[in-house]
């Protein structure tokens, strides 16, 4: 009988074993699949989404920077996608893309952020009954805020932050029922608000910034409060810090108008870029044909024509003029002034709100902890009377750092969470962006905080000096790779300088500070924060008055202002595209000043550029066109220049830098056609 029992029991287990593991394998339903890869077709396929097959089970894919797919049962619960910032091209609808997704109709969570989507916010996203998080940041939507959104009854965050949404900002959106964050920043929205305004009871943060409101807040979200965070700095609004308001002119009908996305730009995406390119190759296999005296002649032409699109479509801008170099000698290509708005990078670069990243969330004490071994002493990268900083790596084996930041006893638990809110907004591609945070009570007095945590990424694949100098990792560091690295910074400053009024400058900007990921992508860390302040803060102001380095000290200490502090990034981002060039260091005055006087004589040069080949690092020489190394020399010559207004704006270098690249693409097809001509028999 007790055997019985046993063999009972055993086949009980079986039993349970079996029936778990068909529930655990169960697949998403036919009609969800095939919208998930109906939704790659129409984002015309993001890298987030490459690699999906039949055999792929998508609710089990790990979760990543760019894409975390989660789901209950059979259906998709929670979706978030970033890209790289690129439009899509003419033929996207973002009608089709909603239309798509209201057969995923069970979305709690839905995040499409940095994706390129443009075109009008459609109507159908009521259709998302239980949608509790929107965020479509950083693409290119515009027109007005749908009145249909008044009914998504269950929504509690809203962020279509870095857009081009224009006209009033409706009521309706800071009464939804369970709202509790509303992020509007960097749009067009214009007007007044209502005075009588109602805000919903459980509202704690609005970001109304860098939009053309103007007139004053209404009552409900005048002030900053323990309750509430506002920020309204980029406006035109009489109430508040006037400083960080913008003149009126710049909120008038007219003033709009001309920053408005015209509809061919709104068109005008991958389409156009992909026209370009087919005609070049289209010539280089007509060159081909007649031999190899047509090619040189083609491989001119297609330089000639490349360099003429680069002055009417880099950046989705026209025209452009001449600047003189800091020798007075040598122009340098001026990119179209930009408004402020228009210089947050849509190109992949990215706005406020997270840029191919996923939001920051919150960690607990525990997986610190385990990140970083109890915060044992041989992972403690700094510490200061202000901070402590360890290396880590948290469950699913990314590496991080975990930065304690020191508070003082009258720190408010709503203040730390208002400073914590505003500096999860410095995420960007090309930034070490922060990963999430955990808060410590603790000290003498009841209520305070004792130390904020923050995650931060940690690239693993070395910086960029090693990657200069280590010869192992200079044999794949060619000019290609180290002129989009040097975009990649730009972009990065970029972002910095335009998140916030005032923009965050005074950088330690050096390529020891450029950390590298395993696809080579750079990421500039050891970037400026904004300080806790006890203070309440002006609209849009934060924090921000007192900026933290926390890998070290940088020059912000002795920066009197934020142009002052822009124009010094400049210069450190000119020392590094001269590393850059020659692969040498010169952050000393007197390296420098011999580097300049060498690069100087060598453009200088009459005939030819073989004084450039000579000074340029001797890995990449044979690997860059004369034109795409000689803009780069041109450029960071006056980017240290002494002479403070002859330095560029960061638009001006992305302007260049991207001028270089095309006439480094223009190079390399010539190149390789003749490569095959030569292998052809004779």
């Amino acid at each position: 009988m007790a055997r019985w029992s046993w063999w009972r029991l055993f086949f009980l287990v079986l039993l349970l074993f079996f029936s778990s593991s068909i529930s655990f394998a169960q697949q998403l339903s036919r009609s969800q699949i095939t919208t998930l890869f109906r939704l790659q077709r129409i984002l015309e396929y993001p890298a987030a989404l490459n690699g999906w097959g039949n055999s792929t089970d998508l609710c089990f894919l790990p979760r990543s920077p760019s894409l975390s797919i989660t789901c209950a049962g059979n259906r998709v619960t929670e979706l978030s996608i970033s890209g790289a910032g690129e439009r899509l091209s003419g033929s996207f609808s973002i009608d089709s893309l909603f239309t798509a997704m209201t057969r995923l109709p069970s979305l709690t969570i839905l995040s499409l952020t940095s994706l390129g989507l443009w075109g009008p916010l459609p109507a159908k996203l009521s259709r998302f009954r239980f949608l509790q998080s929107l965020t479509l940041t950083s693409n290119y939507i515009s027109g007005k805020i749908p009145p249909e959104i008044s009914s998504m009854a269950a929504l509690a965050s809203l962020s279509v932050a870095g857009n081009r949404l224009n006209g009033t900002v409706p009521a309706f959106v800071f009464s939804l029922p369970s709202l509790r964050r509303l992020d509007l920043s960097g749009n067009l929205l214009t007007g007044q608000l209502p005075a009588a305004l109602s805000c919903a009871g459980g509202l704690s943060f609005v970001d109304l910034s860098r939009n053309r409101l103007v007139g004053i807040l209404p009552a409900c979200i005048s002030s900053n409060s323990s309750a509430m965070a506002v920020f309204a700095a980029g406006n035109c609004l009489s109430s508040g810090d006037p400083r960080y308001q913008r003149p009126s002119s710049e909120c008038t009908d007219g003033a709009i108008a001309a920053v408005l996305p015209s509809v061919a730009a709104a068109t005008a995406g991958k389409d156009g870029r992909r026209s370009s390119h087919n005609v070049g190759f289209v010539l280089a296999i007509i060159g081909g044909a007649v031999g190899g005296a047509a090619v040189l002649g083609m491989a001119l032409a297609l330089v000639l024509v490349i360099g003429k699109t680069t002055s009417t479509r880099i950046d989705g801008a026209g025209g452009g003029e001449m600047k003189p170099a800091a020798g007075g000698t040598t122009p340098v290509w001026a990119s179209p002034r930009l408004a402020a708005d228009e210089r947050r990078p849509p190109l992949p670069g990215g706005s406020m709100g997270s840029l191919g990243l996923l939001p920051p969330r919150a960690f607990t004490m525990e997986e610190l902890e385990d990140a970083t071994n109890n915060f044992d002493a041989s992972n403690l990268v700094l510490e200061t009377s202000l901070r402590q900083v360890y290396a880590g790596r948290i469950h699913d084996g990314s590496a991080v750092v975990v930065a304690r930041l020191k508070l003082n006893q009258r720190s408010s638990p709503q203040r730390v969470l208002q400073f914590i809110e505003v500096i999860s907004r410095l995420r960007h591609p090309h930034l070490c962006s922060l990963l999430g945070h955990c808060v410590g009570s603790g000290g003498e007095m009841a209520g305070s905080i004792a130390s904020v945590f923050l995650v931060l990424e940690r690239p693993s694949n070395g910086n960029l000096r090693s990657h200069l100098t280590e010869w192992r990792k200079r044999e794949v560091f060619k000019w290609p790779q180290r002129v989009a690295t040097a975009i990649e910074v730009a972009r990065g400053i970029r972002f910095l300088h335009t998140v916030t009024v005032p923009g965050i400058s005074g950088n330690d900007l050096k390529t020891e500070n450029i950390l590298l990921d395993e696809t080579l992508t750079a990421k500039i860390t050891n970037y400026n924060l904004p300080t806790l302040s006890n203070k309440t803060p002006s609209h849009g102001k934060g924090a921000s008055e007192s900026p933290l380095s926390l890998f070290g000290d940088s020059s912000c200490a002795q920066i009197q202002s934020v142009e002052e502090g822009e124009k010094e990034d400049i210069y450190q981002l000119g020392i590094i595209l001269l590393e850059i060039v020659t692969g040498k260091p010169a952050t000393k005055k007197k390296e420098l000043a011999t580097v300049k006087v060498q690069l100087e004589k060598a453009l200088a040069e009459e005939q030819g550029t073989q004084g450039l080949k000579e000074l340029a690092d001797p890995t990449i020489r044979g690997t860059f066109a004369d034109d795409s190394m000689r803009t780069a020399v041109e450029l960071a010559l006056n980017c240290v220049s002494d002479d403070l207004s002859r330095r560029p704006s960061i638009d001006d270098i992305l302007w260049n830098l991207q001028y270089s690249v095309q006439v480094q693409d223009g190079w390399a097809t010539s190149e390789g056609f003749d490569v095959l001509l030569s292998q052809e028999p004779s």
